[in-house]
């Protein structure tokens, strides 16, 4: 039992120092930047190439009218609704999947969702925060696997 305590006061500390870094301006795209994260996260047993462990990192912003720009407001699909416009996944992508979904797509060098305005893959489930008008939440989630169970430790922090 001390074991998961240690995991889970582990995992939240992680989160945290993440998504603060991470709402400060980090650049998680740079690999001189992952291997911050993996420094912060070492003892744990996260790697940028596999591992025990995942990082999931999303800016999330609701869309207003002026972010569909020339857009017929009808084809604005996600108008209104909070959506995912930038994504990192540093670590073991395949232990779990983030719980405020998945863009389907993403530009693996920059991190930014293409096309967040009227893609409805880019909307946040299970988000309830108030994000004001042109503002963002950074979001990181980390799991760590519990060696050979199917279980593991996971842990969220929004900035």
């Amino acid at each position: 039992m001390g074991t998961n305590v240690d995991r889970t006061d582990q995992a939240n500390q992680v989160s945290r120092d993440l998504a603060s870094m991470y709402a400060q301006g980090m650049d998680f795209s740079i690999p001189a930047n992952q291997k911050i994260a993996m420094r912060v996260a070492s003892a744990s047993g996260l790697e940028v190439d596999g591992g025990q462990a995942v990082l999931i990192l999303s800016k999330i912003k609701v869309v207003r009218e002026a972010d569909c720009g020339s857009t017929p407001i009808l084809e604005c699909a996600n108008q209104g609704y909070p959506v995912i416009t930038q994504r990192y996944v540093i670590g073991n992508g395949s232990l779990r999947t983030s719980s405020f979904g998945s863009p389907l797509d993403i530009d693996s060098n920059t991190g930014e969702v293409r096309n967040w305005a009227t893609d409805t893959s880019a909307r946040v489930k299970g988000f309830s925060g108030g994000i004001k008008r042109d503002q963002y939440t950074y979001a990181a989630e980390y799991y760590l696997a519990a060696g050979e169970s199917q279980s593991g430790v996971y842990s969220r922090a929004m900035f």
